[in-house]
């Protein structure tokens, strides 16, 4: 079983990650900085602005490597099937490129990796590529219905010819 050993590494750098303090870095160059004025250096006891971005940045650092752990996999055994099966329709159609490519299309393409802005919601993901039909058009009125015309009389049917 190697999988275990993945999710146990996995596991282990996250505990790192989370288990390690704050780290503050000043810039050199920055004269208030070198000074021995300390006013300006934030205490153990000051909140620093910077923390919560941190860990907010390293919080969602973490979820999107543990969704591209299950995001991954999926996403290479579904293009490798849509792989075979396109090149399987490919042969058994007699050589249609294009029916092999509607099936290669939405598997083969797409995100193989998550980011954080993925993750986030702040940028779109595609796990299937689109497709290679045409695009849905938007703001096209569909066709205006004919209007009823009455059918025209039928002659000698009867009563009154």
């Amino acid at each position: 079983m190697k999988g275990w050993r993945s999710m146990v590494a996995v596991g282990i750098v996250a505990g790192v990650m989370l288990a390690t303090g704050p780290v503050r870095a000043e810039d050199a160059s920055d004269p208030a900085s070198v000074g021995s004025d300390t006013s300006s250096v934030p205490n153990e006891t000051s909140p620093v602005a910077g923390d919560s971005d941190t860990w907010s940045t390293v919080g969602w650092g973490v979820l999107t490597v543990l969704a591209n752990v299950v995001y991954v996999p999926a996403k290479l055994v579904y293009a490798g099937l849509g792989g075979l099966t396109g090149g399987m329709a490919l042969g058994l159609t007699g050589g249609d490129t294009k029916t092999a490519e509607s099936v290669w299309e939405p598997s083969i393409f797409g995100n193989y990796f998550l980011t954080p802005s993925m993750v986030q919601g702040q940028e779109p993901f595609s796990f299937a590529g689109a497709p290679i039909a045409a695009p849905p058009q938007e703001n096209v009125e569909p066709p205006a219905p004919a209007p009823y015309v009455p059918p025209p009389p039928r002659r000698g049917s009867g009563y009154d010819s």
